[in-house]
């Protein structure tokens, strides 16, 4: 019965919060209104121009690396890029190719680049790549971790696209509003 209670109260409070973010927002005169929509403006017109610029970076898309110059490149010029250590003929570096196609052009704000290691060995001997696949995430031009295998999918070849964003975007590589974590939190302060 306690938890009840405790429950009751807890929904209480948080209607009364709710109720008065509407009555504040229903009170809004004109010039908070279009302060609000000249925010947004703003925010969609850098948004443009930043997604111009990884368009031009070559995001948006999962580019085959064919030689190591180019991958240096790739990573200098990208703050954040997501390489993907394969073998054509290996079942589950397959799997990863799927799931990185279909995630490469919905998350401009990253790079998504494969290395065959058959077309390019000198690149998995650089980085120690063992076991295949693994992911490779570098920001600024360092790298900071890699997905060997499958563990972090879940252990299991059938794993959504689903999941892999969320460990992406654990490990701070993607992002739910094509935005990064201190772009949010510099927008979300600018609310108060």
């Amino acid at each position: 019965m306690t938890n009840e209670v405790a429950a009751l109260q807890i929904a209480t409070v948080i209607e009364r919060a709710v109720d008065d973010e509407l009555d504040r927002l229903d009170n809004m005169d004109d010039q908070e209104l279009a302060t609000i929509r000249s925010k947004r403006a703003r925010q969609v017109e850098e948004m443009a121009k930043r997604r111009e610029g990884w368009v031009a970076k070559g995001h948006g898309r999962y580019h085959e690396v064919t030689d190591p110059k180019q991958f240096f490149d790739l990573v200098k010029g990208s703050e954040r890029v997501i390489c993907h250590f394969k073998r054509r003929l290996t079942d589950r570096c397959a799997i990863v190719d799927r799931h990185i196609q279909a995630l490469a052009p919905v998350h401009w704000e990253s790079l998504f680049i494969c290395v065959d290691v058959e077309k390019v060995p000198s690149l998995p001997e650089r980085f120690r790549v063992m076991m295949l696949p693994t992911i490779m995430l570098v920001e600024g031009g360092n790298t900071f971790h890699s997905i060997i295998g499958f563990d972090e999918f879940g252990a299991r070849d059938d794993f959504s696209t689903t999941a892999m964003e969320r460990v992406l975007h654990r490990h701070g590589m993607i992002n739910d509003r094509d935005m990064f974590s201190d772009d949010q939190t510099r927008d979300d302060d600018d609310d108060n």
